[in-house]
């Protein structure tokens, strides 16, 4: 964390983002086109990302080959699951259920993406500091997660969503339900050891929206330890989109 080369990319990030916010918010440009752009940039970033991790495995007796994309590549994370609530919004027709959906897009991009920028994954999961100019993923992985900066700014200041105290409620709800969601995603994506049908060993475990495992590795050893870190979560996600929503509590 924090090489050389990890703060450029932090600097260029910033700047690009102020840049791109400063522009927007000076002239603020409606809703739809604001939400294709990001649509296109997504999905260019998806592609990038798909054909950046895919990788040809040998079968296990070596007779083979086949295609194969490790789960930690899935977009079930914060803020890869903004790909999708984006196309959704883009092309949802119910203004309220948009606009509840853009109002947990609004803490949720920037906080998330921001944090990401800041302990990006791709330099402990995936290329070493020194490919950080060179592989595509470090483009992709920067470029996206400051255009969600950027798109959370602007749903919060730009003045076309209407968003107001209640959505953080509404907001809350959905992150827990994604947290909740997650538990099955990184059970379901494990792989479990039995015999018979006795439940010996768990290797590979995911960590979809990090319910399983803290950012930093701290280790879990006991489930009451489990237990104490998910109420944290719960409380910290309480406060951080709770602060989020304090310039918007005047507006009921």
């Amino acid at each position: 964390m924090f090489s050389f080369q990890h703060i450029i990319w932090l600097s260029i990030s910033a700047i690009g983002i102020a840049i791109a916010s400063r522009l927007l918010l000076a002239r603020p440009a409606p809703i739809e086109r604001v939400l294709t752009a990001a649509c296109v940039l997504a999905a260019i970033s998806e592609i990038i990302k798909i054909f950046s991790n895919i990788q040809m495995v040998p079968s296990a007796d070596g007779t083979s080959l086949h295609l194969f994309m490790e789960w930690r590549h899935l977009p079930f994370h914060l803020c890869s699951i903004q790909i999708f609530l984006i196309f959704y919004v883009r092309f949802a027709e119910s203004e309220r259920r948009r606009t509840t959906v853009l109002a947990f897009m609004y803490p949720t991009c920037i906080a998330g993406a921001a944090a990401a920028l800041l302990l990006p994954s791709i330099f402990t999961n995936g290329i070493t500091p020194d490919q950080a100019f060179s592989h595509p993923i470090a483009y992709q992985f920067f470029i996206y997660h400051s255009m969600l900066v950027v798109l959370g700014v602007y749903i919060a200041r730009s003045g076309e969503v209407d968003i107001s105290a209640r959505h953080f409620w509404s907001t809350l709800a959905l992150f827990y339900a994604f947290g909740l969601i997650s538990i099955y995603l990184n059970s379901a994506f494990a792989f479990p050891t039995y015999t018979g049908t006795v439940l010996r060993s768990v290797e590979n475990t995911p960590n979809f929206f990090f319910t399983f495992r803290t950012p930093i590795n701290l280790a879990l050893t006991e489930i009451w330890q489990w237990y104490a870190y998910v109420a944290l979560l719960a409380v910290l996600s309480f406060a951080v989109i709770g602060a989020f929503y304090l310039p918007f509590r005047k507006k009921r």
